[in-house]
């Protein structure tokens, strides 16, 4: 039997608002609070350490208190934090759009644990995406969907316009109803079992300007919110270090046994402090041949089946259904992203 993976929980102010706001709608707060053996009086606090996956969980259970299965598409508008984190302090300073994203990926680590944001150009469009480190399959429907109504809330506040993307996407399977995913994002473009949870936004509006954009915050905040980011950095650069050695290996087919010995350390020991920071061997070599994948399929000189052969996979169909699950699309479709008015993700 496998060794369950143990957590690094990460401190959330979003916690005990969840807790204050299904108190005030009818909910059984305390059923919460003893179910995730959550602190005495946590509706105080500012914030409260939780891991991402009971914090998946905690979304789950407040829907049910509730009896709304959409709640994580309120939340975000209608949760009373009692602060802002460094990270989100920086977001809301920043000039325009595409700097505010940009900073939220930055400084995901401090704010949400175990996610993991990139924010990618894809032609005329941005695609901003959201996965959590060790859990490939996420950490379900509810988690999801705030995570991304997130971000969608920030932008229309911050902006005070009626943002709407193109498309959306979710790691988890179709739900029963989506109606009420669909009112709130503003398309018709969903779709499920991905790789990732993702906004696909049009590359224009990325200049647009932020009525909250405050030059004087931005700095001092930046400077506390890199040297936190500094705290992390030990674990970050092995996972780093760990990824550049997979990269040179992709075509041999390399295992973790030959990176750890290019390490000069065991393969337990690699493997154990992989998990320190989040990820398996296994699930790091998955994102590496993922970004190597993008980058290689752009460049129209290259065969398709030279590239699944850079990336160390067998055949061309096997390399085509991994970036299928990667990106939505096959590789040959995602190269039209240079005429991107025929990309639908």
């Amino acid at each position: 039997m496998a060794r369950a993976r143990k957590e690094t929980p990460f401190r959330s102010g979003l916690v005990p608002a969840l807790v204050r706001f299904v108190r005030a709608h009818g909910g059984d707060a305390e059923l919460l609070v003893r179910r995730f053996g959550l602190p005495a009086g946590v509706e105080a606090h500012a914030d409260t350490p939780i891991t991402a996956v009971d914090f998946g969980r905690l979304l789950e259970a407040a829907a049910g208190e509730l009896d709304d299965p959409f709640l994580s598409l309120r939340l975000p508008a209608e949760l009373e934090p009692r602060g802002y984190g460094l990270g989100e302090l920086a977001v809301r300073a920043s000039p325009t759009v595409r700097e505010a994203l940009q900073r939220m990926v930055r400084y995901a680590p401090l704010e949400n644990g175990g996610f993991v944001l990139a924010l990618e150009e894809r032609g005329d469009a941005v695609a901003f995406t959201c996965r959590v480190a060790g859990h490939p399959r996420g950490l379900g429907r509810h988690a999801h969907e705030y995570v991304l109504a997130s971000v969608l809330t920030h932008a229309r506040t911050l902006t005070g316009l009626p943002v709407v993307p193109r498309a959306v996407w979710f790691i988890h399977a179709r739900p029963r109803l989506v109606d009420a995913a669909h009112r709130f994002f503003g398309t018709e473009e969903l779709d499920f079992g991905r790789a990732d949870n993702g906004l696909l936004f049009d590359a224009a509006w990325m200049e647009t300007q932020l009525t909250t954009a405050d030059p004087r915050l931005l700095v001092t905040a930046e400077q506390l919110a890199d040297s936190a980011l500094r705290a992390r950095a030990p674990a970050e650069d092995f996972t780093a270090t760990v990824a550049a050695r997979i990269e040179e290996a992709l075509g041999s087919g390399a295992g973790a046994e030959d990176i750890a010995a290019r390490l000069h350390m065991s393969k337990r020991t690699l493997q154990r402090r992989l998990e320190e920071g989040g990820l398996s061997f296994q699930e790091l070599v998955d994102r590496v041949r993922a970004e190597k994948a993008r980058a290689l399929v752009r460049d129209e000189h290259l065969a398709l089946a030279d590239v699944a052969f850079r990336l160390g996979f067998s055949d061309v169909s096997s390399f085509s259904r991994s970036f299928r699950r990667w990106t939505g699309v096959s590789p040959g479709r995602y190269r039209l992203l240079k005429q991107p008015e025929s990309f639908t993700p």
